[in-house]
């Protein structure tokens, strides 16, 4: 017996339900007492031949053959697996896009999904509404497993709203994700465990809203190379479930590059941090322009030589939201068997547990000024990172020493610079951390129209207690370096090590923490050098 309308031998059938749902049948007709009830019977029988459709939905596949199709189209030839009802179409069995052709969604839809479903694309998917598109579930207690997009660098989605799903898995492809929302999705170990799912994928998210998801917002595998670009993002409060798991959690990037940059990474669970990578296999990472704030930790990069990062230009911020210094509160984390090519440049690590930790033997330069690369010339801004009382902007908790030059730790005075660094003068068994010289802040260009020649003035007062002015001019743009050294020639501060426009600057030097005596400041600019002598007398 066919349904009028359905044709049984095309698709895939669940007889399990089918079987079960005759059995119940014939059960409730027996305890009706069938010489009595046999017009009862007969209706049930009737029903169940009527709500068959209910469950002979199949999966439906499009033939493959380069054609493209529309949410109605599928209504129109996948046998009850799309529908559309009141306004809304509904994923009744899940849907297979082939290889070769195309799901177009241009308008606003909502798209509501059966609960185990998905939606699979082997070929091209295409969201660009004006407005928006909703993918949901029809029951969201009961959730749907979501999207996989194969090998489908074509694919672009733009203004989707995708929740209370699994995952949205994306498999060995680029494509793009703009402007979408990623909300209330839980995880599936079969299907994926976060919002967006990476295997060897190398998509490119922009400018979307990751919250409220049950883990992690964007994950892959800690062996899976992948190379996503996330970029001008925002995620808050995901990782519902509050395991230990981060917002941003990846791996290897194989011989690509994984870039974070722009993003605002904001307001974890209490056990879930900013970012962690955990890569085994090489991972080659950009850091840059993001804010990381009231998380577990900032950022945790795990691993050795493996490693080559670029953070820089980002603030973290107040990463203490579990407010246990034993199990976190990073503001950045390096640990590894070997060092890491990891350099830390121009970021605020501010208010956290602890500024910066380092383990093992992950030796990250965060400031040299020895070597020509002036890619590496420190730059971070550290401020009141502590915790039980006491102030720990750097803890280097191995037996290597790490450099951390020209850094602005908040205050001039090498003794106070020190007591915030913990290293081999607090336990013989660590490592040194060489913080001189330090970044002085405090200078101002007084004549933005300066144009007569390279000049470096004395220094007023002179003799001075403590505190002296130090007053320069160039011509033109150049880079800058101005240092105090002493009648050795040994290097006390740079004062300066940077660019600067024409201008007439005048920056103001705390002598504090030396001794009196006869010192030296020298200013060079471009190929011009010079050096004058100061006098503290205290």
């Amino acid at each position: 017996m066919l349904i009028p309308g359905i044709s049984l031998n095309e698709i895939d059938i669940d007889w399990t339900r089918v079987i079960y749902y005759l059995c119940k049948v014939i059960i409730e007709a027996v305890s009706l007492n069938l010489k009595r009830n046999m017009k009862h019977f007969i209706l049930y029988l009737l029903m169940f031949f009527v709500t068959l459709p209910t469950f002979v939905f199949g999966i439906y596949s499009t033939p493959g053959n380069n054609s493209s199709f529309t949410l109605q189209d599928l209504v129109a030839v996948s046998s009850g697996a799309v529908t559309f009802s009141s306004g809304e179409f509904q994923m009744n069995d899940t849907i297979i896009i082939s290889n070769s052709d195309t799901l177009k969604i241009i308008t606003d839809e909502t798209v509501r999904f059966a609960t185990s479903t998905y939606l699979g694309i082997s070929g091209t998917l295409i969201i660009d509404p004006p407005m928006q598109v909703l993918f949901s579930a029809i029951d969201t207690t009961a959730r749907y497993l979501g999207v996989r997009v194969d090998e489908s660098n074509s694919s672009v989605v733009r203004n989707l709203i995708f929740e209370y799903a699994n995952s949205f898995r994306i498999f060995n492809c680029n494509m793009l994700i703009d402007s979408c929302t990623f909300r209330y999705n839980t995880s599936n170990t079969s299907f994926g465990n976060a919002a967006i799912s990476l295997f060897n994928a190398k998509p490119v998210i922009t400018n979307s809203e990751f919250i409220y998801n049950r883990r992690a917002a964007i994950q892959g595998g800690a062996n899976i190379a992948n190379a996503p670009i996330i970029s001008g993002n925002t995620f808050m409060y995901n990782n519902t479930g509050n395991s230990n798991v981060p917002q941003i959690n990846l791996g290897s990037t194989g011989n690509d590059t994984t870039f974070i940059i722009n993003n605002q990474i904001l307001r974890a669970s209490t056990n879930s941090g900013g970012i962690a990578f955990l890569p085994i296999g090489n991972a080659n990472i950009v850091i840059s322009g993001n804010t990381i704030k009231n998380n577990r930790y900032g950022l945790t990069l795990q691993g050795g030589s493996n490693i080559n990062a670029r953070i820089f230009s980002n603030i973290i911020d107040s990463n203490n939201t579990q407010n246990n210094p034993n199990l976190g509160g990073s503001g950045l984390n390096f640990i590894g068997s070997s060092p890491q090519n990891t350099v830390v440049t121009g970021n605020v690590i501010r208010w956290n547990l602890w500024g910066i930790t380092i383990q093992n033997q992950a030796k990250p330069n965060i400031g040299n000024i020895v070597n020509s690369d002036t890619s590496d010339n420190g730059k971070n801004y550290f401020f009141a990172n502590g915790n039980s009382g006491q102030l720990f902007d750097l803890y280097n908790n191995t037996p290597d020493s790490i450099y951390a030059q020209n850094n602005n730790w908040g205050v001039d005075n090498p003794d106070s610079v020190e007591a915030r660094i913990f290293h081999k003068p607090d336990d013989p068994s660590l490592g040194f951390v060489n913080y001189l010289p330090i970044m002085v802040t405090g200078i101002s260009n007084e004549n933005l129209n300066y144009t007569d020649g390279f000049k470096l003035l004395q220094n007023y007062p002179n003799p001075f207690n403590p505190e002296t002015t130090i007053k320069f001019s160039i011509p033109e743009y150049t880079a800058v370096t101005l240092e105090v050294f002493d009648v050795t020639g040994k290097l006390l501060y740079t004062l300066i090590s940077t660019e600067l426009q024409a201008g007439s600057y005048s920056m103001k030097f705390n002598a504090n923490s030396l001794a009196s005596g006869i010192y030296f400041y020298k200013l060079t600019a471009g190929n011009y050098q010079a050096t004058r002598r100061f006098i503290l007398l205290k």
